[in-house]
């Protein structure tokens, strides 16, 4: 799965991001580097994040467990944070 393809169009928006939100992307992106020697910008971490969004919401209706909520019952940023929480928990928990 790609954050997009090499042949899509890139726009420029601007996104405001919290103190702490802005220093997890600067981690992350740190601890990436550290690992791979890759460097990952920004943006590349926020078009990955709305990529796997993008998975989730394509899967759940479709062919998703029954009892887990479609992103479309969200009713607030928080209410899709803890759907994609979950989405990640039952991942970590299916490979176990």
């Amino acid at each position: 799965m790609s954050a997009s393809t090499p042949s899509e169009r890139l726009y420029r928006y601007n996104v405001l991001f919290t103190d702490s939100e802005s220093a997890w992307l600067d981690q992350l992106a740190e601890e990436i580097h550290a690992a791979t020697g890759a460097k990952i910008s920004r943006s590349e971490i926020v078009r990955a994040a709305i990529a796997g969004l993008r998975e989730l919401h394509t899967l759940v209706p479709t062919g998703g467990p029954s009892w887990f909520p479609p992103l479309t019952t969200a009713k607030t940023g928080g209410d899709l944070t803890m759907l994609a929480a979950l989405a990640a928990r039952c991942a970590a928990g299916a490979k176990r």
